[in-house]
């Protein structure tokens, strides 16, 4: 786990309250953001080929059926 900024206001209220958030990490974020793009793909891919897919069962390769 790694925060790769700290986040520092300047203003002494400010610091001290965000020092005792419950923040996510930097790289906690990158990867849950690297895991939904690709969860998000695969499932793209299995919509878009499952049910989108036109049916060319029928068609020869020279284009004429029977």
């Amino acid at each position: 786990m790694k925060n790769f900024y700290r986040t520092v206001t300047g203003h002494k209220p400010t610091d001290v309250f965000l020092q005792k958030q419950g923040v996510w990490y930097d790289s906690d974020l990158i990867k849950a953001g690297l895991l939904a793009l690709i969860v998000g793909i695969a499932v793209g891919f299995m919509l878009g080929f499952g049910v989108g897919a036109p049916d060319l069962s029928g068609f020869t390769p020279t284009g004429i059926k029977g």
